[in-house]
């Protein structure tokens, strides 16, 4: 049984504009992450949203894997690159709604 946590958090920006102003800043952020001295968020993805969220007017969607709820909760309230990522955002791509929702893996499958 893993301990990863998979998070997953849409977000509403001003304009699809914004959202490449978002994947560059997310870019940076991705470079920063660090705990220890270390990376320490497993994966991350990030992009454009598309199909029913976009409809509900969510336009950018961030993926982070942890290796455990401690390093989510770490990167949630002490982590220096997400903060700084956040203030990025508020000062180029502010974000009008947020939605973010976490789960272990109870199946997964790779090809």
């Amino acid at each position: 049984m893993t301990t990863e946590i998979t998070r997953v958090t849409m977000i509403k920006l001003p304009s699809d504009g914004h959202v490449a102003v978002a994947l560059e800043g997310f870019e940076k952020f991705t470079k920063a992450q660090q705990k220890n001295g270390k990376p320490y968020i497993l994966s991350m993805q990030a992009g454009a949203a598309n199909g029913n969220v976009k409809d509900q007017g969510f336009n950018f969607v961030a993926k982070s894997v942890f290796k455990n709820k401690e390093d989510m909760a770490y990167y949630e309230t002490e982590c220096t690159g997400h903060n700084e990522f956040k203030t990025f955002l508020k000062e180029n791509a502010p974000v009008t709604a947020l939605m973010t929702v976490y789960f272990t893996p109870g199946y997964s499958y790779n090809a």
